[in-house]
């Protein structure tokens, strides 16, 4: 058993609670050290998606086999191919459901880029999709470049049905239209007399949430440590 002072006390330091003391701090300062470095890493693709926003916009059209950095602006010109419109299913915005509206832009007849127009609402009925209006000619888009294969957990494994699918991948378009897809998405900034509702493209990087975790795990170190101390606090009435 180790004794020290400190402040006028006598803390006496016995060996299996100062190994299970020990060992509970060990667990609280890697877990706090390894949600600070989930915070930097974080603020790292935070900067990155800012210094992206900043930079000039993309021309897509000469889109090649590598896709354009994650979220940064690009602008793509063609026309519509609505025989290939797809809705995205379980869509909500501000507690309403409805659909994200997904359709090739094509540059020539099978090279296209595909784009998320923008979300629609249900309409009331689940058997009468939503109309989708398609302006006619050669059009002009801006958007966010975003993952070709978003991620996502489907429970089901009927993902296609029809015109509406649980989720919406480059892959799986292209295997449904046979068309020639840029290995990107561009979701849709630019205004456009459609209907469709556009909402800011800006990823919740969660960096806040790992300096909260972060702080929480440095506060049970921290707690663990006065109780292993008080715990240890030879309170007989001496300091001899």
């Amino acid at each position: 058993m180790l004794q020290f002072h400190f402040a006028h006390r006598r803390f006496r330091v016995r060996f299996w609670p100062a190994i299970v003391c020990v060992a509970v701090l060990a667990v609280t300062l890697s877990a706090a050290r390894w949600q600070t470095a989930r915070a930097h890493y974080k603020q790292s693709l935070e900067d990155a998606y800012g210094e992206q926003q900043a930079r000039p916009v993309l021309d897509l059209n000469d889109w090649g086999a590598v896709p354009p950095p994650e979220f940064s602006r690009g602008s793509a010109s063609g026309r519509w191919k609505a025989d290939a419109l797809v809705y995205a299913d379980n869509q909500v915005r501000d507690g309403q459901a409805g659909y994200v509206v997904f359709m090739p832009l094509c540059q020539t007849e099978t090279r296209c880029v595909l784009v998320a127009r923008g979300w629609i609402g249900l309409g009331g009925r689940r058997d009468a999709l939503p109309a989708v209006s398609s302006s006619e000619g050669v059009q002009g888009v801006e958007g966010v470049v975003t993952r070709a294969e978003p991620r996502f957990v489907e429970l089901s494994g009927d993902a296609v049905h029809g015109a509406v699918w649980q989720n919406v991948t480059v892959v799986r378009m292209r295997q449904a239209t046979g068309l020639d897809l840029a290995p990107f998405i561009l979701t849709q900034t630019s205004a456009s007399d459609d209907g469709l509702r556009r909402d800011a493209v800006r990823p919740d990087f969660g960096v806040h949430k790992h300096w909260m975790y972060a702080a929480q795990w440095y506060g049970f170190a921290l707690v663990t440590l006065v109780f292993g101390l008080y715990a240890a606090m030879d309170r007989s009435g001496g300091s001899n």
